[in-house]
């Protein structure tokens, strides 16, 4: 900023008033490039949206309970019935621990027949990345060069004891949203997983993990009948 304190002393010798906004402007969109933007699905959920390497991301977990054609998608409301949805491969979401408020703060959990259907699960315009989509946060400088803690928001993740929150550098805002697996609910509050719509083998597909005790940005696996996080990219 001294560049613009000295530059703003010497204005009244400048001819343009135009020319110092126009610098101003530079130096604020160079040092922004995570300006924030707003998505709106078909239900009226409104999304923060990052722009990050000439493609436009959402800033916030999917919460859509349709498809892009208006088809609802099935709220499993038990483990019984999210059980049952997996083994027929049949897309369904659920809260975690079926518990409406941690949607509100978290989004909905997806398993991957939902992420994969036909009908779209992404609002029209956007889709869900594929796993080489997510590179593009390892490319922006964050603390200790670790694109993790600059993707992990700054509160929610871990306790008072334990507070592993991130810098949230990138504007990605990362919340630990935890997972419905095989087993049950697990990770709230420790881990985030994001769903790629790309497959890994017939009954896995690849995830985008956060975790408490880690500064990476993780890819792995998960099975296609487990429920996770969901993030758009515009088209």
């Amino acid at each position: 900023m001294l560049f613009l304190y000295i530059f703003a002393l010497n204005l009244h010798s400048l001819k343009n008033f135009s020319a110092f906004l126009l610098l101003l402007g530079l130096f604020y969109s160079q040092n922004r490039a995570n300006a924030q933007g707003m998505m709106r699905d078909r239900e009226g959920n409104n999304y923060k949206t990052l722009a990050i390497s000439n493609k436009v991301w959402t800033a916030e977990n999917l919460s859509v309970s349709h498809y892009r054609n208006g088809n609802a998608i099935p709220e499993a409301k038990t483990a019984a019935e999210w059980e049952r949805y997996g083994d027929s491969k049949t897309g369904c979401w659920c809260y975690y621990g079926f518990n409406a408020s941690n949607g509100r703060k978290y989004g909905k959990l997806y398993n991957w027949y939902a992420v994969n259907d036909p009908r779209g699960l992404a609002p029209a315009g956007w889709h869900i990345p594929r796993d080489i989509e997510w590179l593009v946060f390892t490319d922006i400088p964050t603390k200790g060069d670790r694109p993790g803690i600059g993707m992990k928001s700054t509160s929610r993740w871990g306790d008072e004891k334990d507070n592993c929150s991130g810098t949230n550098d990138t504007g990605f805002d990362g919340l630990p949203g935890g997972s419905m697996g095989v087993d049950g609910f697990s990770g709230l509050g420790v881990i985030g997983h994001w769903w790629c719509s790309t497959e890994s083998e017939v009954s896995f597909a690849r995830i985008r993990s956060l975790a408490c005790n880690s500064d990476d940005l993780w890819l792995q696996t998960s099975l296609k009948q487990c429920g996770n996080s969901v993030r758009c990219v515009k088209d």
